[in-house]
């Protein structure tokens, strides 16, 4: 089974994105679908859809392409401008959020957490335990460095994702 694209030690996603081929070399936007990854219990779920899309994609030529809406993709991209360079992450949901308003989009969006605060503060910790130089969360902030970190962290809280994706060509009909 093909994991998720991560790029390897020390390459940034921008430099990981700008190297990446598509399926079957193709290049035509038309012609490719967005899968997102996503967090905890439904990681399983990424894990077994994933390899059955790739294996119907691949011999039509459609690319398939993950971007990262997990809640600490989401924290990493909110404070990337704050991160080195090979610690950045792009906003995979404000690029989604984009292309959902494009007719040619094809998300395949799986549940993701909406989350709470304690999930929030278990990602910072985590993030921050493998290196990551990312502001606690203050619930209260008490200096400008404090009330900044809370705003760009209400952007991950709750369920950051679902208004975003659906705000395009979102369309949960049966086909006819």
């Amino acid at each position: 089974m093909k994991g998720l694209p991560v790029p390897p030690t020390g390459t940034s996603w921008k430099a990981f994105r700008a190297a990446a081929p598509t399926a079957g070399g193709n290049t035509n936007n038309k012609h490719r679908i967005v899968y997102t990854h996503t967090d905890e219990a439904p990681m399983l779920a990424t894990y077994s859809l994933l390899p059955v899309i790739q294996r119907f994609a691949e011999p039509m030529g459609i690319a398939i392409e993950t971007r990262d809406i997990s809640v600490a993709g989401r924290i990493l991209a909110v404070f990337s401008d704050k991160l080195p360079e090979d610690q950045w992450h792009p906003d995979d949901l404000a690029e989604l959020g984009e292309l959902a308003k494009m007719p040619e989009a094809n998300i395949i969006k799986l549940p993701n957490v909406s989350a709470s605060i304690p999930q929030l503060e278990a990602a910072i910790s985590e993030l921050q335990s493998k290196g990551y130089a990312l502001p606690a969360y203050c619930s209260e902030p008490k200096t400008a460095e404090e009330a900044e970190a809370k705003q760009r962290y209400s952007k991950v809280l709750g369920s950051a994702v679902n208004p975003v994706l659906r705000e395009g060509n979102s369309d949960r009909r049966s086909a006819e």
